[in-house]
């Protein structure tokens, strides 16, 4: 028992690293709670009082919070005047009705005007809190004490030999992982990057890397890269072009036993089943091992060559060499839809599956990283190129035209591998010096993220791509990254926020007041019509009014029946694009809602699909009664 009344409590923080993922969305009062593993000091009036409320608290909800977290919650509530917000389901009598909470906010604040300048928390490194997290040696600081670590032991190059399959396309993005392989700390002895037919090999991988590194063409698509590579050791891992290799690749296996340990997700509807992808790849695997539910990533799993084989004997057996027997036995389904959101070819969580079959599961150890988490061995440094090379034009012409992409932000701090990138980026990231990781910034309860995403459009109708290739990593970019939001007033009309010109943004500018007449004749003298489309497409409202406070105010011409008749017809045009831009938005809702309606029916499993066809079909005999009975029918 400790007599001093400065700290009545030395703790440790958790100090572990599986919360990184959604650190700015962790409560303040979690983040900094103690743990079991804590000296108290008993004679402290604030614990007298924390204890007190505890038992008062007893038979309310907030007895359903472990006793440390609450009493964080009681000191935060008290210093920062921030009440904890529980489950609705807890705030629940057993009649179904809502409890209402006393209100402790003052008394707190009491408590906090009194202690808070002792600081009464204090933080010992002595003690460690990882919370569950799986570990390795290298991640173990100098505490003494440890809470909640699962530790394991790291990968031994005596014992295991791994090989990197690297999918590639163009562009030789894979030049950026290569050059920068031995920077890092990594398992790899081969490098395998997989190139399409007409790529040419590259001879001076040996001046890039230490790493042995081979070329090979593939004679099958892309997705089946996992089947096709060609590998010499017992184990490999796969990632494409669009990563790089982690600062840090901690592959872990048991003690003794040496099993990979390898994470997965359970194939829940929080975590899965309301994906649509995640879904179609667990419905996949449950083709081959009926009841799988476990999903594990493509680049997460390291595989075994020998069962690998094996797998994708049976898988091609079943699916077709290049996967064209995938859905053969699945036309109903197909018939509902113009596209499957799912995997086209072999997966690690089918890997799995065959593994599980029969009975070979057990050569992995396998661990919830919803429970104990799991570190990427891979980060993506190319995100925009990924997400426009996977897209045929008709669908980058449907994203950057129509569908109008979220604008969206990745303030990935995890993406910075070194202290200083940590230190010096724009969006306060934090170092973990014992896991050598960046992690963000801890948010005030209910704030706006550092990086927030809106779903406002901020493109124009049309935008031109860029032709050239980009040779620089783009991790933080975004497919409309070049765009700015436009800021209107109330008074434009409600179709003006929804579009931007590129060529009327500074139409107050010096530069635009030099266009000739024939210039300002040829754009305010442009009917609108099916020819001029583009015209539509690339012409705001704003600009049409900017160009005429410029002929009327800035620009003298010496034929004034030419200048009203010039604003006559831009009136005219003026009205008709009115009438444009609200075809344009009927058509702009008519595909939102079928892409709804496709995105709905993705979640619907074989049998809901044929009970919906059955209704659909029901429904057109009873149109076709009425029809008729020339009985109309209004929808």
């Amino acid at each position: 028992m400790l007599t001093s009344y400065v700290h009545f409590l030395i703790h440790s923080q958790y100090d572990g690293d599986k919360w990184d993922t959604f650190y700015e969305s962790i409560p303040i009062s979690l983040l900094h709670h103690t743990n079991g593993n804590a000296i108290y000091n008993t004679s402290h009036p604030l614990l007298e009082r924390l204890v007190g409320q505890l038992e008062v608290e007893a038979p309310c909800p907030y007895n359903s919070i472990p006793y440390d977290y609450r009493m964080s919650q009681m000191w935060v509530e008290g210093t920062l005047g921030i009440v904890p917000e529980l489950a609705p389901k807890i705030m629940l009598n057993e009649e179904g009705e809502n409890i209402t909470l006393s209100d402790n906010l003052e008394m707190f604040k009491k408590w906090a005007d009194i202690w808070e300048r002792e600081d009464p928390f204090k933080y010992t490194p002595v003690i460690h809190n990882y919370a569950a997290t799986n570990l390795i040696p290298r991640h173990l600081g100098p505490e003494y004490i440890i809470h909640g670590a699962k530790l394991y032991s790291p990968w031994d190059p005596t014992k295991t030999d791994v090989t990197l399959v690297v999918s590639e396309w163009f562009f030789d993005r894979s030049l950026h992982l290569i050059q920068n392989l031995d920077e890092k700390d990594h398992p790899y002895s081969e490098i395998v990057v997989m190139v399409p037919p007409v790529a040419g090999a590259h001879d001076d991988y040996d001046e890039m890397t230490s790493v042995k590194v081979t070329t090979q063409h593939r004679g099958a698509p892309d997705f089946m890269d996992l089947c096709e590579a060609d590998i010499k050791t017992d184990w490999f891992m796969i990632t494409n072009s669009h990563h790089h290799v982690a600062r840090h690749v901690d592959l872990m296996f048991t003690p003794g036993t040496f099993k990979p340990v390898i994470p997965f997700t359970p194939a829940t509807y929080p975590f899965c089943f309301k994906f649509p992808y995640c879904k179609e790849t667990i419905s996949l695997a449950q083709r081959i091992n009926p009841g799988h539910s476990k999903v594990v990533l493509d680049m997460d799993m390291l595989y075994n060559t020998k069962e690998r084989n094996a797998f994708c004997k049976e898988w091609k057996e079943e699916n077709g060499d290049e996967g064209e027997d995938l859905y053969k036995n699945e036309q109903r389904r197909l018939m509902f839809r113009k596209k499957i959101i799912g995997p086209p070819g072999p997966t690690g969580t089918s890997y799995l599956a065959y593994l599980a079959k029969n009975g070979k599961e057990g050569m992995y150890k396998l661990t919830d990283r919803s429970l104990y988490g799991a570190r990427p061995p891979f980060i993506k440094i190319f995100a925009k190129e990924e997400k426009l090379d996977g897209m045929s034009e008709d669908e980058l012409a449907k994203r950057l035209g129509m569908t109008l992409m979220d604008n969206t932000t990745d303030c990935n701090c995890g993406a910075f591998e070194t202290e200083i990138d940590c230190e010096e980026s724009v969006v306060g990231c934090i170092w973990r010096p014992l896991f050598e990781s960046c992690h963000p910034p801890e948010l005030i309860d209910g704030s706006e993220p550092i990086c927030s995403s809106t779903d406002a459009p901020t493109m124009a109708p049309t935008v031109s791509l860029p032709e050239s290739d980009t040779d620089s990593p783009t991790a933080t970019a975004n497919v409309d990254d070049e765009s700015e939001e436009d800021s209107t007033s109330e008074a434009d009309p409600w179709y003006v926020s929804m579009f931007k010109s590129r060529e009327h943004e500074g139409s107050t500018t010096e530069s635009n007041n030099t266009l000739n007449d024939d210039e300002l004749r040829r754009k305010l003298t442009a009917h609108i019509d099916s020819n001029t489309e583009g015209y539509i497409d690339n012409l705001s409202l704003e600009g049409v009014v900017d160009e005429a406070y410029l002929l009327e105010g800035n620009h003298e011409s010496d034929h004034d029946v030419e200048r009203r008749e010039m604003i006559s017809n831009l009136k005219q045009d003026e009205s008709e694009y009115e009438k444009q831009m609200k075809i344009r938005a009927t058509q702009l809702r008519e595909i939102e809602y079928n892409e709804l309606i496709n995105s709905q029916l993705d979640l619907l499993d074989d049998s809901e699909l044929i009970l919906l066809e059955e209704l659909l079909v029901g429904a057109s005999k009873h149109v076709q009664r009425r029809d008729d009975n020339d009985v109309g029918l209004e929808f």
